[in-house]
C-alpha cells in the first residue's frame, strides 16, 4: 500500500476491539488462524477473524455498536483501490452477507458498504 496514511492491521483490530471489547479475547484465543506464528497478521485477516465473532454473537451485540462498525466499513472501503477496502469487501461483507441476520444488519450499512452488500446478497437470493 503505497498510503502513509492508510490504516494498519494492528489500527484496524484497534478499532475493531474498541467497538467490541469482547473481541479481543476472541481474537487472543486458540482457534484464530488469522495470525502467523509470530504473531503478525493482516488487514484481511483480522476482518475475517472478526467476521467469525460478529456471525456467532450478532444477536448480542449493541445496535450502536453494530452502527458504529457500519461506519468504520465505509471509511475502510472509502478508496475502492486499496487494500483496506478489499478486506472489508470479501475478509468481511462477503463472509457475513449470507447469514441469518443480513436484511438486519443491511439497515445499518450506507454508502459503498451497502451497495456492496446489498449486490452480494442478491447474488445469493437473499
Amino acid at each position: 500500500m503505497a498510503d502513509d496514511d492508510a490504516m494498519t492491521p494492528e489500527e484496524l483490530l484497534g478499532r475493531l476491539v474498541r467497538l467490541f471489547p469482547d473481541f479481543a479475547e476472541y481474537w487472543n484465543g486458540p482457534d484464530n488462524d488469522e495470525r502467523d506464528s509470530d504473531g503478525s497478521f493482516t488487514l484481511h485477516g483480522a476482518f475475517g477473524e472478526f467476521s467469525a465473532y460478529f456471525c456467532e454473537r450478532y444477536e448480542e451485540l449493541p445496535a450502536e455498536r453494530v452502527q458504529a462498525l457500519a461506519w468504520l466499513l465505509s471509511e475502510c472501503m472509502a478508496d475502492p483501490d486499496s487494500d483496506l477496502d478489499d478486506a472489508a469487501a470479501s475478509g468481511f461483507l462477503e463472509n457475513v452477507a449470507a447469514e441469518r441476520f443480513h436484511g438486519d444488519f443491511e439497515r445499518y450499512l450506507i454508502g459503498r458498504p451497502l451497495e456492496f452488500y446489498a449486490q452480494w446478497g442478491e447474488g445469493q437470493g437473499l
